[in-house]
């Protein structure tokens, strides 16, 4: 078995790029302090990809009987399915072994959408590729090849179009420079409306692809002084951002030039004697290089599963024994799965169209593997049923702290909403259009309680405002008031110029969003209005202290009219409990959670803080859901959180009476 040496196909240089390309994305992904911005080794690889498939097109289609489509077809599908297929099987079969029962659903949708190629769809709506998560996807980085095998299953049909009847280069050109540049500024206007489409999505990476595939077809490699000096230039450019960028600034947009462009300067110049031809094609990069496909598949889910089954992050020596682990396996992999397939004799006898079928057979099998393996596993209905546990077995107690016991905790057999019900069970706000998203200005004219009420009562804050939202609404239908609701997705209620994750940007529609309540709020003199803000937040200029915090929600709450009163916000469980609470049915001391998890030593400081600076009344709620330390995630029989950090809707309207009672102090019947 023998890799063809032609020097068209091969440059070393181009293999030590995909090793700097690799170590970027892996030191990325290990947590390192030093390459922040890391994930640039994903541009480089695009740049590459456009560059290396885009001259193979081209000069296929220059020989006699033009380019076949299904060739190139069958040629990928040697190349790459293999071993993507294989690491989508094992991985899945490992992931869902290991993961809590209601999440092995995911999982296994997860799998099937990367081994259908169509994994960046399947994320954009609901994983940030960036945000820290207790429970991330083992397939999360399948994203980038799907985005790269869905601009191949169309590039070579338009060369082929493109190139109808002896074209020229200059047609394909032509096309490229205008989807490079269209797809450029789609992907400025989205970065910064849309983020997560932006980063995820094909069209806002084209032109990537695009720069790498143009200079192919310029066919122009630089070999004098200059050309090296460019490639030094390059090679500073891609270090530069691998260690500049950061996971705050928005990306792809304007940011992605430096990575790009640098990526280009070093296939323009990188063989140049006088660049960095050398320092490409040491042994160590080279080898990166070579196995770079199959590191890329492998050192993702060897970082993440052993997180997911330990339910904890990895030790410094762990993470460096999973990347160890991941470079043997990746080894392997290259090996014995890729280059078999990719040159062996079986291999390269088989016709196109019976390498297509196999391949597509192959990805079918794998898809339904994934489901079929989630289905015969015990399902999350059947896996989370409480199982009683041994005579005496405490339950939680009525404040949601556990009992001291030597012995296990079971889940209550009768536990109100059932985990498998848990994450639906939330207020209604959001399905009325209630719950402000980040693109909203304007707060939604939301009407609730006995809506004919001569006395009035807002409620103002963010998402933790809102999943409160069912123990107000109770006692405002108790005591016959009007409920008028001003709540925003991630907006805390505050003076200062707050940051929001997934917009990566300053999160102009809050402020705009706070001055409209505040100004609504002016207007309609409410009798007493309930504020609510998660207790950690991302002001523009950085963290800041509680007191601080504090402040800035005091100067707020001071500019609205008639009686304020300040909720402090709920404990923070920090992981997501009902998943938690799958996964250890029989003995749930494992997902109680303790003042040092999370930021609950701070709770309260803010909003006292508030409170003085701006003469509201204060509501302390915390023992009624956090009796004593450690705290459970289930208060008697009532499950408290949905997630990671909100109240369940059942949970939130049990606490109607104690704050109806804190209410009624304020605002007499």
């Amino acid at each position: 078995m023998q890799a063809p040496t032609s020097a068209v196909e091969f440059r070393p240089d181009i293999e030590g790029l995909r090793g700097i390309a690799i170590l970027l994305v892996l030191l990325f992904h290990a947590g390192l302090p030093w390459t922040p911005g890391g994930f640039i080794g994903v541009d480089v690889f695009f740049v590459i990809s456009g560059f290396l498939i885009t001259g193979k097109l081209w000069r296929e289609s220059q020989q006699p009987g033009g380019l076949s489509i299904a060739k190139f077809y069958a040629w990928r599908i040697r190349r790459l399915l293999p071993a993507a297929l294989v690491a989508v099987a094992l991985i899945s079969l490992v992931g869902l072994l290991i993961a809590a029962p209601l999440d092995r659903s995911e999982v296994a949708a997860d799998g099937a959408a990367s081994a259908l190629s169509i994994a960046n769809m399947r994320f954009i709506g609901s994983v940030d590729y960036f945000a820290p998560t207790s429970s991330p996807s083992p397939f999360l980085h399948f994203w980038s090849l799907s985005v790269e095998e869905q601009f191949y299953l169309v590039w070579p049909a338009l060369i082929v179009l493109l190139t109808w009847r002896g074209g020229s280069a200059r047609r394909l050109i032509a096309a490229l420079l205008i989807g490079v540049f269209a797809s450029f500024a789609l992907s400025m206007w989205l970065t910064d409306a849309s983020p997560a489409r932006a980063f995820y999505l094909l069209p806002t990476r084209v032109w990537q692809l695009g720069v790498g595939g143009l200079l192919a077809l310029i066919g122009v490699m630089g070999t004098s002084r200059r050309a090296g000096a460019l490639a030094w230039a390059g090679l500073a450019a891609v270090v530069v951002a691998g260690v500049a960028l950061t996971a705050e600034m928005p990306y792809p947009g304007l940011a992605a030039l430096l990575p790009t462009a640098g990526a280009v300067a070093l296939l323009y110049g990188g063989a140049a004697p006088s660049g960095p031809a050398r320092l490409l094609a040491a042994a160590p990069l080279r080898f990166l290089g070579k196995i770079s496909y199959s590191l890329y598949l492998w050192h993702w889910p060897l970082l993440v599963l052993p997180l997911i089954f330990l339910e904890r992050a990895l030790t410094g020596v762990e993470i460096v024994a999973s990347v160890a682990a991941a470079i043997g396996v990746s080894w392997l992999s290259w090996r014995f799965v890729e280059q078999p397939f990719r040159y062996g004799d079986r291999s390269r006898r088989a016709t196109s169209w019976s390498a297509i079928r196999i391949g597509v057979a192959g990805i079918l099998s794998v898809a339904l593997f994934t489901q079929g393996l989630a289905a015969a596993l015990p399902s999350s209905a059947v896996a989370v049923q409480p199982t009683p546990g041994p005579s005496g077995s405490p339950a939680p107690s009525p404040s949601g702290s556990p009992v001291a016991s030597d012995g296990p905790i079971t889940l209550p057999a009768d536990l109100t909403p059932s985990l498998t019900s848990a994450r639906d069970d939330e207020e209604r706000l959001r399905g009325d259009g209630c719950l402000a998203f980040e693109r909203v200005t304007t707060p939604p004219n939301c009407v609730y309680g006995v809506k004919g009420s001569a006395i009035t009562i807002a409620l103002v804050g963010d998402s933790h405002a809102s999943h409160w939202f069912p123990a107000i609404e109770a006692v405002a239908l108790e005591r016959g008031w009007r409920l008028l609701t001003f709540v925003k997705v991630s907006c805390s209620f505050t003076s200062l110029v707050q940051r929001n994750l997934a917009l990566k940007r300053e999160y102009r529609e809050c402020t705009t969003f706070n001055e409209a309540t505040v100004a609504r709020l002016n207007q309609i003199k409410p009798a007493l209005t309930i504020i609510v803000n998660r207790r950690t937040f991302r002001p523009i200029d950085g963290d800041i202290t509680s007191v601080l915090a504090g402040a800035a929600l005091g100067e707020m709450v001071a500019r609205l009219p008639g009686a304020t009163v300040i909720l402090v916000d709920t404990p923070d469980p920090g992981r997501d409990a009902p998943a938690c609470l799958s996964k250890h049915p029989s003995d749930i001391r494992a997902c109680i959670f303790t003042q040092d998890d999370a930021d609950n030593r701070e709770i309260g400081v803010a909003e006292r803080v508030a409170a003085t600076v701006s003469g509201a009344q204060l509501i302390d709620l915390t023992s009624e859901i956090c009796g004593a330390w450690p705290c459970s995630p289930i208060a008697g029989s009532v499950l408290i959180y949905r997630d990671e950090d909100h109240m369940t809707e059942t949970f939130s309207r049990s606490l109607a009476a104690p704050l109806g009672v804190e209410i009624t102090k304020l605002l007499p019947r």
